[in-house]
């Protein structure tokens, strides 16, 4: 990510995390949301590259669950709080510009994660990252979406006191992306309940969708 205020929120949570639920920037905990969504589609032949993993609040519970788990996440301070397993390996780098050797997945996770991207970003991300699964794969992708047009929250906070960057593109607009981007037989979920959605301008939903080459 390019935009300096997320940057400097980050570097600082990671310079300081004392425990892994920090990471949830002050919101409720859907963890147990997120978790049933990838159990369904979990399977001990399977393979996992879940994107922006941070501290394993969604990895540290499907371990048991896929054949392996590949976790891409930027900061080792989030990452060490990912559980030690023969089947899990843990990669640090930026989502920007990743390069893998590994081409072979089932299923790739973006959890809370796209919506820090702007626009030309997120479609290099998607366009990246579509090489990483194999032939009708599954793309899971899971954020807040704007409902009626785009919001961007770019300034400062008053919940997390800091300045802030967060693009909620609109679902519509997301799926369009997608589909530019190689991704096809696109779904959107609506996961979590109706007290999760704070705003009235933007929602959580799970979209998912498959690679056709």
């Amino acid at each position: 990510m390019k935009n300096k205020d997320v940057i400097t929120y980050y570097d600082k949570m990671a310079a300081n995390i004392k425990a892994p639920g920090e990471t949830r920037n002050k919101a409720k905990d859907f963890s147990k949301y997120d978790i049933e969504f990838m159990l369904k589609r979990a399977s001990k032949q399977k393979r996992l590259l879940d994107l922006g993993s941070g501290t394993g609040l969604l990895v540290n519970h499907l371990i048991g669950h896929y054949k392996d788990i590949t976790a891409v996440e930027k900061y080792p301070n989030f990452s060490k709080f990912i559980h030690a397993s023969n089947n899990v390996k843990v990669i640090n780098a930026n989502l920007i510009d990743l390069e893998l050797n590994d081409e072979n997945f089932d299923i790739l996770s973006l959890f809370g994660v796209m919506n820090y991207f702007n626009d030309q970003e997120a479609e290099s991300i998607y366009r990246n990252i579509h090489r990483y699964l194999k032939e009708g794969g599954e793309l899971v992708v899971k954020n807040q979406f704007g409902v009626n047009e785009d919001v961007i929250v770019n300034g400062y906070s008053e919940e997390i006191g800091c300045d802030y960057f967060s693009n909620y593109r609109k679902v519509d607009k997301e799926i369009s992306m997608l589909k530019a981007c190689g991704f096809d037989n696109i779904e959107y979920f609506d996961i979590y309940p109706a007290e999760f959605n704070r705003w009235d301008n933007t929602h959580f939903y799970a979209l998912t969708a498959n690679k056709i080459c």
